[in-house]
């Protein structure tokens, strides 16, 4: 298939706008990109499809827990401590594999339909949470979550939970080419050394991807230096963590030896600006981690602390904060922090996709042009500014995830979304009643 378009925007190393572009697939992969005029004839091409609009890679989701639909808006009003300990532990700890099926079918949707198109996902029933994702057809790095969850009885320990975490990655990781399957300790605070030991050891013999929160808040920062003599960073790195690939979540309160650290060990850092802001967690510092080289992506954490599943909210707020903190108007520029939400991201979770290139995965989404958000756009660089601070999701159309058409004229054709309100509705009444 020949897509064409009035505006193609790579994001790739230059990001490159080509005005008009074409965009050839093949098999699932990009086979070629550029200027519509210089699209080759190629033998065996199939239909040429003009799509009008700006086609641009999908966006990348580096950090979720995109079942907590179930608890969307829980807990609202209370710093992280409380709100884990009071609103949402004890209402996880009486989720059926059922109840987050479709709570991850509905994230699935609200995902797919805000243009993105590869998530990582930290939570629990992680069976459920993979047949959910791959149901959808949504790329997804499925990160178990492991940890003693209060209330949930003997079976939610961190050593049965990293148990099941490594059979699921022996039966599901690469499955349908969408699924890689990781380790997800939630953090320092809520394991023990020796289980994070535990954790680095399983993660150097599977070469698993290592998804933790690092650093989310100062008073974490404090309980944890008060009880081992050290930060965060330094913990994670007694215990091995830092020797694989590591993914840190938020590293909010990271000192700059920290982000040394961080950059020597090549951790990569998902940041979660409305997140952090709702539960008055602080500000990542991001500029300071990409100019030490870090691989940072966008999250946006679960929906019941953000309480959405809209990247394209984040990509526009990070540079916001930035900027707000340093004063500076120059800081974090828009074509930046559009590449935090695609091609940023993909690196950070070591995925091909993230920008359009020949050999990349085709995941690509649609956005109409004919809307006020880019009059005026004269050059390809005002189309990309425009894109994070005018433009917004509802202008996403179309969106394709390996080649397949999972999203048309707004509506996400994979999953029975009607069915899925309605099944997280009634099981959130059961969680809040019971």
């Amino acid at each position: 298939m020949r897509y064409v378009a009035d505006v193609v925007a790579t994001m790739d190393e230059d990001c490159r706008v080509h005005r008009p572009g074409a965009l050839d697939v093949a098999e699932g992969r990009i086979a070629w990109v550029g200027a519509a005029a210089d699209a080759p004839v190629t033998r065996g091409l199939g239909e040429e499809r003009r799509v009008g609009g700006l086609l641009m890679p999908g966006l990348v989701n580096a950090h979720g827990h995109s079942p907590m639909t179930l608890l969307r808006g829980a807990g609202d009003g209370l710093p992280l401590e409380r709100w884990l300990s009071e609103a949402i532990w004890p209402k996880e700890a009486r989720l059926t594999p059922e109840d987050v099926w479709w709570g991850m079918q509905l994230g699935c949707s609200e995902l797919l339909r805000a243009g993105v198109t590869s998530t990582c996902e930290l939570y629990l029933h992680s069976g459920a949470v993979a047949d959910a994702a791959l149901a959808a057809g949504i790329r997804c790095v499925l990160t178990p979550g492991i940890f003693d969850l209060p209330g949930a009885g003997p079976q939610a320990t961190w050593q049965r939970l990293l148990e099941e975490a490594a059979q699921l990655h022996a039966d599901l990781d690469g499955r349908d080419g969408l699924l890689r399957v990781g380790l997800g300790p939630h953090a320092a605070y809520t394991l023990p050394p020796d289980g994070l030991a535990a954790v680095a050891k399983v993660a150097r013999e599977l070469d698993a991807l290592v998804h933790v929160h690092v650093a989310e808040t100062r008073a974490e920062g404090d309980a944890v230096r008060a009880r081992h003599g050290c930060g965060v960073p330094e913990l994670l790195e007694r215990a091995g963590i830092l020797d694989g690939r590591v993914l840190a979540a938020h590293a909010v309160w990271v000192a700059d030896d920290e982000l040394d650290l961080f950059a020597r060990q090549d951790v990569a850092v998902a940041h979660c600006p409305q997140s952090n802001a709702k539960l008055g967690s602080g500000v990542a510092r991001v500029p300071a981690m990409i100019d030490r080289g870090l691989r940072v992506g966008i999250g946006t954490d679960g929906p019941a602390s953000n309480d959405n599943l809209d990247l394209w909210e984040e990509l526009k707020l990070a540079p916001l904060l930035a900027r707000a903190v340093a004063c500076d108007a120059s800081v974090l520029g828009a074509v930046e922090a559009l590449r935090l939400a695609t091609n940023g991201g993909a690196a950070a979770l070591g995925l091909d996709c993230g920008s359009l290139a020949p050999g990349r995965v085709a995941d690509f989404v649609r956005v109409e042009l004919e809307d006020a958000a880019f009059v005026p756009a004269q050059s390809g660089e005002d189309i990309l500014t425009l894109l994070v601070w005018a433009a917004s999701s509802r202008l996403v159309t179309d969106v394709w995830v390996a080649g397949r058409h999972l999203v048309s004229g707004g509506v996400c054709r994979s999953v029975d979304e009607p069915r899925a309100r309605r099944e997280v509705a009634t099981r959130a009444r059961r969680l809040r009643e019971s």
